[in-house]
């Protein structure tokens, strides 16, 4: 009874939405015929597709579906977005679009955690849901040893070249982090840990590479997004006080954040590259970056490409780019901390730790960056009042060195290739205050 209710509430937001988006497109339509030029044609289109969108979300919920797929949490994610952006100029306008998406996203979360879930969680494969080993040749790349070492010097010299302050924030990152996770150390280790040496290069080789990721997806997929927002709401949004963009930009890179990093779960491709990150064992400040490149541009691009497409100044995307970067290695370090009720707010080393966990309760779970809110409200979250994960990483075997790492998602197979049928994870529990899944 309780989830046929739940489905009801869920049809009705849906109906909502579409009556919000038809409005949206009628009045943009009308916009393109008054000021022709200005990107309100393609605003309509694009309103237009969220709405077929939407309406295939409602379809699903009536054929018996009970968990949003990657392109519902997609055009969901995007409606918050564009909502926010919204919200600068026409406040109520803005809030009916953030708390009708946010409501749907919040029922799909509710929705998956029913009884019924249980049930048919096996038809809707995840990636990381179930980690089989593969191993093998297949992971290793036939070239010498001395010939991997010296094109790794020269792909360092040239990360070197493009970010040369970066050996500096390596030494400030230092500083500040070793010391503190001696003090405070949740699993005793040497500094020079298993894997460091690669795990360096993944940070002074991954900077450059992003920089150089984000401008190339700026140029190619921002500028086509850019036109599908009506220049008057670009003009409006840019002209808007520094700390409102300020605002509702970490509000924008959040959800963006999310949902880029659910998707990385949650499809296979992507997953292929950001299990790199995953295959992470011992956790410190240096394994933040052990990320693949690739893996990494998209899960920024996904939260930087919408402020410049909604027309956000440099003020809010430089604040998100070192809030993002601090809170990043912060969350993977070694420390234990007890910051009692603010780990529900921000997110902690125990919160981010649990999404790394070996441990089946805690797959798919804790995707949120910045606020474990963010999981709560989309039924995601997995956070045990007191314990902290036994073990990390998954089952894959990861090559060893960077090149290797690199070309990794490219060579060889993992658990989310496969056609078989796994068990979904996420939201299989229901989630109390206390912070337990039961």
């Amino acid at each position: 009874m309780h989830g046929r209710r739940l489905v009801g509430a869920l049809l009705a937001l849906h109906v909502g939405e579409l009556i919000f988006l038809l409005a949206g497109a009628f009045k943009t339509a009308a916009m393109a015929r008054s000021h022709p030029g200005q990107g309100s044609g393609a605003a309509m289109l694009l309103l237009i597709a969220a709405t077929l969108l939407v309406g295939r979300q409602g379809y699903r919920l009536l054929t018996g579906r009970r968990s949003v797929n990657v392109a519902g949490l997609a055009v969901q994610s995007g409606l918050v977005m564009v909502a926010i952006a919204v919200a600068t100029q026409n406040l109520a306008a803005g809030a009916i679009g953030i708390m009708l998406g946010c409501a749907v996203l919040a029922g799909w979360g509710r929705l998956a955690k029913t009884p019924e879930r249980r049930v048919t969680a096996s038809l809707d494969p995840s990636p990381q849901s179930v980690r089989v080993a593969v191993a093998g040749p297949a992971t290793q790349i036939g070239v010498s040893g001395a010939v991997l070492a010296v094109l790794t010097a020269l792909v360092v010299l040239a990360a070197l070249s493009v970010r040369s302050n970066i050996v500096f924030a390596l030494a400030i990152l230092a500083v500040v982090f070793i010391p503190l996770e001696r003090l405070f150390a949740l699993h005793p280790r040497r500094v020079l840990r298993r894997g460091w040496r690669t795990d360096l290069v993944h940070y002074l080789v991954n900077g450059a590479a992003l920089k150089i990721g984000l401008v190339v997806s700026v140029v190619l997929v921002g500028t086509v997004l850019r036109a599908f927002v009506p220049a008057p709401l670009r003009l409006c949004v840019a002209a808007s006080p520094t700390w409102v963009q300020v605002v509702a930009g970490f509000a924008i890179t959040t959800v963006g954040g999310y949902a880029a990093h659910r998707a990385a779960h949650e499809v296979p491709l992507l997953w292929r590259f950001h299990r790199v990150h995953h295959s992470v064992r011992e956790m410190d400040w240096l394994a933040a970056n052990h990320l693949h490149p690739l893996d990494e541009t998209f899960g920024r691009s996904a939260a930087v490409l919408p402020l410049y497409a909604l027309g956000f100044g440099r003020a809010s995307l430089g604040a998100f780019v070192i809030l993002i970067t601090v809170q990043a290695i912060f969350i993977h370090a070694n420390v234990r901390m007890n910051f009692g009720p603010v780990r529900w707010l921000i997110a902690t080393p125990q919160f981010h730790h649990w999404h790394h966990a070996h441990e089946p309760q805690a797959y798919n779970t804790n995707y949120a960056g910045e606020f474990p809110l963010v999981d709560a409200l989309f039924g995601t979250l997995y956070l045990p009042a007191t314990r902290w994960p036994a073990q990390y990483g998954i089952d894959d075997t990861e090559p060893t060195g960077y090149l290797r790492q690199l070309a990794w998602p490219l060579r060889s197979r993992c658990a989310g290739d496969s056609g078989a049928a796994r068990p979904n994870l996420v939201g299989d529990g229901a989630f109390e205050p206390s912070g337990k899944v039961f």
